[in-house]
């Protein structure tokens, strides 16, 4: 009897000890699975992350060297009008200054050289009383009808308009200043584009 006892004591044990055993190798299986998983998963996440932040990082790139761009196009724009102004500005004061009586004079002179009819001739007010008696001598010369006028339009130079032939010319301080900046203005923008693109010498 207490051989058959011991029997059925050692048999539960086993029997016992196998399923404490099989549910132990269960639940190592389904950790290691779960590791597994979480591991993979957060290399997933990680890569996701990681090309994410490439992306970012190169579309990032991207917007600031096109910024760069465009403020360098920017600035090379406002210090060619910048230039433009000091140049237009300083041709006018010059050409104003050189258009002098006796430069007037030359130049009226040459202008309707050839010419007959009814001349009208426009200067600043302050011109006229220095033309007027050149501009009797160049009718008297010429058999033309030559009319002097002063208008506070004209800062300098001289309009002059053939009237016979419809013919209008303007020769005033402003007009010159504009042809001579029309000719200057690509000289200028390729000395500025050529002062960009040239290397900086290190210090």
């Amino acid at each position: 009897m207490a051989d058959k006892i011991q029997h059925l004591i050692d048999q539960i044990q086993k029997e016992g000890i196998d399923s404490a055993t099989k549910q132990a190798d269960e639940i190592i299986a389904n950790a290691k699975q779960q590791a597994q998983q979480l591991i993979a998963n957060t290399e997933k996440e990680c890569a996701d992350r990681r090309t994410s932040a490439e992306q970012d990082s190169a579309a990032l790139t991207e917007r600031s060297i096109k910024t760069i761009k465009q403020a360098g196009r920017d600035l090379l724009i406002l210090l060619g009008q910048s230039c433009e102004k000091v140049i237009s500005s300083s041709l006018q004061h010059s050409v104003e200054n050189a258009l002098s009586s006796d430069l007037l004079k030359d130049l009226i002179k040459k202008s309707i050289t050839g010419e007959s009819g009814s001349i009208e001739i426009m200067v600043n007010e302050s011109e006229v009383k220095a033309l007027t008696a050149y501009c009797a001598e160049l009718a008297a010369e010429s058999g033309s009808d030559i009319s002097l006028s002063g208008h506070s339009e004209v800062l300098s130079g001289f309009t002059l308009g053939f009237k016979d032939k419809n013919v209008y010319l303007d020769f005033t301080g402003e007009t010159i200043a504009d042809a001579l900046g029309g000719f200057l203005r690509p000289e200028l923008a390729k000395l500025v584009s050529d002062a960009v693109r040239e290397p900086v010498a290190d210090a």
